[in-house]
């Protein structure tokens, strides 16, 4: 007869082992989930536009000579319904546009000048739209003990001028910046005791 050898019975998982696992696991997962709790923040302007794109886009759909205050309304482009658009009177548009030091406009667009020589008839919209948004970035701990602070800002800006002679656009200018980027990298080897002075400290008697 043959004789039957016992099988072996795994090993069971000790405590030690487990946990030898399980840790790494849960502290990769903890961390990995921290990076969702850093601040971030958005400012932005209100104005007809959403992105740079659409803003360019837009104002070159503003024709000199033929675009008039109904067509602005229609693309919501009217200081009166929306916030963050500037009215300029004739003396303001001199000292935007005229050489610095003097009030000569002789070199200027001829629908500026003619604009600005009919003074009370003439006026402008200034849009000045920015957004930006801020994101704290690099490792949480870090981050909320203030020992060492990486905080992204991205966005962009849009800056329009339209100049209006009797109800019709007859000059337009714009500038401004696609995108925006910069990081900045804030290291406190004390961390949150970096700002604490010696006059801060309590007095020992």
């Amino acid at each position: 007869m043959r004789s039957v050898r016992p099988s072996r019975k795994s090993p069971m998982p000790t405590l030690s082992s487990l946990l030898a696992v399980i840790c790494p696991l849960a502290l990769a997962l903890f961390l990995g989930g921290c990076s969702s709790l850093l601040p971030s923040s958005d400012t932005s302007t209100q104005a007809p536009w959403r992105s740079f794109d659409e803003a360019l886009r837009m104002f070159n759909s503003i024709t000199p000579a033929k675009t008039t205050v109904a067509d602005l309304k229609a693309m919501g482009i009217d200081p009166f319904a929306q916030d963050n658009i500037a009215i300029l009177n004739y003396a303001d548009l001199i000292r935007r546009f005229a050489v610095p030091g003097t009030n000569s406009m002789a070199d200027l667009d001829v629908g500026l000048v003619q604009c600005v020589a009919a003074r009370q008839e003439c006026q402008g919209y200034e849009i000045d739209q920015r957004e930006s948004h801020k994101d704290h970035i690099g490792n949480f701990w870090l981050d909320f003990f203030k020992f060492r602070q990486v905080v992204r800002t991205s966005g962009w800006r849009f800056t329009a001028t339209i100049v209006i002679h009797r109800d019709v656009v007859v000059y337009k200018v714009w500038s401004g910046q696609p995108a925006t980027r910069e990081v900045e990298d804030v290291r406190n080897p004390l961390g949150p005791a970096q700002g604490i002075g010696l006059g801060d400290l309590p007095s020992i008697r």
